[in-house]
């Protein structure tokens, strides 16, 4: 229901997580007064939204860790997932100019790692 609303407001989903990511660290920042915060991420969405966050401010991360996580935005079409499964990664074009191991290489300085990748599993 979240995306729905959303996506009637025209603004997208991931888009949307990955600023509020980065507000979250902002906040997290000033309040506890530290300097690099490391940031876990768990499941494909969660994978999606950090790395993006990662990618727009490196500068706030020392590392992002990746739990259940995708190999490539790819698996979004071979797993196959329903809009409903997971809405925010339905965005025009972001596999195309924008996969996983880009975005990746943007977050440094910080470092990625992606411990455990989900499995497809073909419906």
């Amino acid at each position: 229901m979240y995306a729905r609303i959303l996506d009637g407001l025209g603004d997208r989903p991931l888009g949307l997580e990955a600023d509020q990511l980065i507000e979250i660290a902002r906040w997290i920042k000033g309040r506890a007064g530290v300097g690099k915060l490391r940031l876990k991420a768990s499941g494909i969405s969660s994978q999606v939204a950090a790395t993006v966050a990662a990618a727009l401010k490196p500068d706030f991360l020392a590392h992002v860790v990746v739990h259940s996580g995708m190999p490539s935005l790819r698996f979004v079409l071979d797993a196959p997932l329903n809009f409903q499964e997971a809405p925010d990664l339905f965005c025009l074009d972001l596999y195309k100019d924008f996969d996983l191991d880009r975005l990746a290489a943007m977050v440094a300085p910080a470092t990625l790692t992606v411990e455990r990748h989900v499995e497809v599993h073909p419906k």
